[in-house]
């Protein structure tokens, strides 16, 4: 059955390479094997069919890497709004402000994208336990994924400060391993234990999967709005969300649906800022002093100390759309989040918030004009009680 489904996924796809355009045929990899660039799947389209279903993976299935629409589960994802923020554009000066709530999906955040994917592309090559880490929002969303599949499981790491943003079921489908340390350590422990039990492990940032789920909540938000958006706005810790979205816009505007793609800016928050802090200084890599061993912050959904495997994709996309890379303070995110909920009643969480502050920074520096369009990416809210 497998070997007759990869078949058909090669019909239907390839991987190709980001850095070096190498092209391979579907397989559960997830780094090239000539140089280690990311991959993604590539597709042969000269139009787009949207089918009428309530889960958004069944709508856009003609742009995701699966051969058969049977490896899908239901209800992983759901539909979420893309409206005009008129009050709170206007209060920071971008009157033309669209905001996508990714909060209202079934774990509060865009992960559960991701949690469609994932167990989607894994089912399809035959695999039916994995191995993942992550600082929550992920883990949390691929672990209610699991739980709706009787034949899958997953293995889910943590760093002990953040065992809090998870909520992962311990039992003989899911479980959460508690590390001592960061999110690097964690991840590093994930990666002995699939090694020394032969599972599978997920890539994270790099697994294409992954992405191609995220980049729905772009296509969704362009579908609902009447004009393209001159900017797109989302905070990133990896910037895996941001890759995901480059690359639907790139296949939209390859299809017609749009005129031109974006500028992406993209947000840290102060406190753990080595993309943003790179990017100011005009350098295209981060070297081992950018590493924040004990990140911290409001925004912990994107609390990564160490960027730099994915520095290079960020900084690719934001020279390449006239885009940057840009951090918030804490007090920042604080206003960033009481105006959104005072003015838009959107409660989402501080990572979400950043793009608010980042775009009245802009707007107040002249960098983005009252008349351009612009779209925010509110990724999620907090299942938490967080500071103020």
């Amino acid at each position: 059955m497998v070997a007759t489904k990869h078949v058909e996924a090669a019909e239907k796809f390839d991987l190709v390479c980001l850095l070096c355009g190498s092209v391979f045929p579907p397989a559960l990899v997830y780094r090239c094997p000539s140089c280690s660039g990311a991959l993604e799947p590539r597709y042969t389209l000269d139009r787009l069919t949207r089918y009428e279903h309530a889960d958004p993976e069944q709508v856009y299935f003609d742009l995701l890497p699966l051969a058969a629409r049977d490896f899908l589960d239901s209800g992983v994802t759901r539909r979420t709004p893309c409206r005009p923020a008129p009050r709170l554009g206007a209060a920071i000066g971008v009157p033309d402000l669209w905001v996508k709530d990714e909060s209202q999906q079934p774990t509060r955040t865009t992960k559960d994208r991701l949690a469609a994917l994932v167990p989607a592309v894994l089912r399809q090559f035959g695999v039916k336990e994995f191995v993942a880490s992550s600082t929550g929002n992920s883990s949390t969303a691929l672990a209610r994924a699991v739980q709706m599949d009787p034949a899958m499981r997953g293995n889910f790491f943590c760093g002990e400060d953040f065992v809090r943003n998870h909520a992962v079921a311990q039992d003989e489908r899911t479980s959460l391993t508690v590390v001592a340390g960061s999110y690097v350590a964690a991840s590093a422990e994930a990666g002995r234990f699939a090694a020394a039990r032969g599972l599978h492990l997920d890539a994270g940032f790099f697994n294409w999967a992954r992405r191609e789920g995220l980049k729905l909540a772009y296509l969704e938000a362009l579908d609902a709005m009447d004009r393209t958006p001159d900017v797109v706005v989302q905070a990133v810790s990896s910037g895996m969300g941001m890759l995901a979205a480059h690359k639907g816009m790139r296949e939209y505007l390859a299809l017609g649906e749009l005129d031109r793609v974006p500028r992406f800016l993209m947000v840290q928050e102060q406190s753990c800022a080595p993309a943003a802090d790179a990017w100011a200084e005009g350098r295209t890599e981060l070297t081992a002093d950018d590493v924040i061993d004990q990140p911290s912050g409001l925004a912990t959904a994107i609390l990564l100390g160490d960027g730099s495997p994915y520095y290079p994709y960020l900084h690719a996309i934001a020279t390449q759309t006239g885009g940057a890379i840009v951090r918030a303070s804490r007090e920042e995110l604080v206003e960033a989040r009481r105006m959104l909920a005072e003015l838009e009643e959107i409660d989402v969480c501080y990572a979400s918030a950043a793009t608010v502050a980042a775009v009245r920074d802009e707007a107040a520096a002249g960098r983005i004009r009252p008349d351009q369009t612009v779209l925010l990416n509110l990724t999620g809210r907090s299942r938490l009680v967080e500071p103020s």
